[in-house]
């Protein structure tokens, strides 16, 4: 990989770069940002660039011994860490490992990079001990922090960083990364965009077959006479807990059910608008007799629903409550009510 298999952050890499071009280069750097949208990606990069044995024009070579430890994830001078996936805060006992780990004598002779990412999970603790590191780094080091928002930093870190946002990738840049790692097929790009928040990771898994699948499920079983909730609520939690335990994951997979319902709904809305011979053909129409105001409920408890998932509401009440809202759709008269219960 170099800086141009980066997509949708050109104006941090002419920044990083005009820095160290200028002798400007900061100590430590914050960057903040949605999750998977290749902060980490840029700050393993960068630190490749620093420690290439053929650097001269600040691009990693990617032939040198440096270049190839670093692709390797052994590079004795790198560092990358993050929180354990089963912890909620960053432990005491490994920051202070990472910290000892960074003040050790260079293994070969040049910089030190040091990548901590998860910086939203640092507590008062953990972070009072990485404070020095970043009061006192060691010679030819640089730190690069990775979290999701400034606000949810300790102020004594943020202070001693230089700050520098990343954005979600829009659907031409997810299109472009697809392009470069060869991901082909049927999916719906437009829809994967509106459900992966500009995460390229997310919207990568978004292109597995098992999603469109369990969209099919979902929407045969909603369109039954008398759908069933326990069913669809477990078919639906199911497929969410199939992200595994991380919950950012988790919400990524709501919101793509969600977003599918929502465009499916419009959908229905123009099959009972348009004359019989301009009608649009569904798999999965609702019946003749749902009138179209119980379409447009539908549609505003997927919009509640939404809202919900976004303010990382539990997944499992918001989940149930957007089940027994599509199904009761045109009996719930005072939406706000109900969705203040959440």
């Amino acid at each position: 990989m170099s800086w141009k298999d980066i997509v949708g952050h050109e104006s941090q890499i002419k920044y990083l770069i005009h820095a160290w071009q200028t002798n400007r280069l900061g100590q430590a750097y914050f960057f903040h940002g949605p999750d998977g949208v290749g902060k980490r990606t840029l700050a393993i990069e960068f630190g490749k660039a620093l420690l290439c044995q053929s650097n001269s024009t600040f691009e990693a070579c990617g032939v040198c011994a440096s270049c190839k430890l670093v692709e390797a994830e052994n590079h004795p001078d790198l560092q990358t860490n993050a929180c354990p996936k089963d912890v909620h805060e960053f432990p005491r006992e490994l920051m202070k490992e990472i910290c000892e780990g960074f003040f050790l004598k260079a293994s070969r002779g040049g910089a030190k990079v040091l990548v901590i990412d998860d910086c939203d999970l640092l507590n008062e603790e953990s972070g009072n001990i990485f404070l020095k590191s970043l009061e006192e780094p060691p010679p030819h080091s640089i730190i690069f922090l990775i979290g999701t928002s400034v606000e949810r930093q300790l102020e004594t870190i943020l202070s001693r960083c230089q700050k520098l946002a990343f954005h979600g990738l829009n659907q031409s840049e997810i299109a472009k990364v697809f392009a470069i790692n060869q991901i082909e097929g049927g999916f719906d790009l437009n829809k994967i965009t509106s459900a992966c928040g500009g995460s390229v990771s997310q919207a990568i898994m978004l292109t597995n077959p098992e999603f469109s699948q369990v969209e099919d499920s979902f929407f045969a079983e909603i369109v039954m006479p008398i759908p069933d909730p326990v069913k669809l609520v477990k078919m639906i939690m199911d497929f969410i807990e199939g992200a595994g335990k991380e919950t950012s994951g988790q919400r990524v997979r709501a919101r793509w059910l969600v977003h599918g319902t929502l465009s499916w709904l419009r959908g229905q809305i123009i099959f009972k608008s348009n004359t019989d011979d301009l009608k649009p053909r569904h798999r999965f129409q609702l019946l003749e007799t749902v009138s179209i105001e119980k379409v447009l409920a539908m549609l505003e408890v997927c919009f509640q629903a939404e809202y919900q998932i976004q303010r990382r509401v539990q997944l499992s009440l918001t989940i149930q409550w957007w089940v027994d809202g599509l199904i009761w759709a045109d009996s719930l008269t005072d939406l706000d009510s109900h969705v203040g219960a959440l």
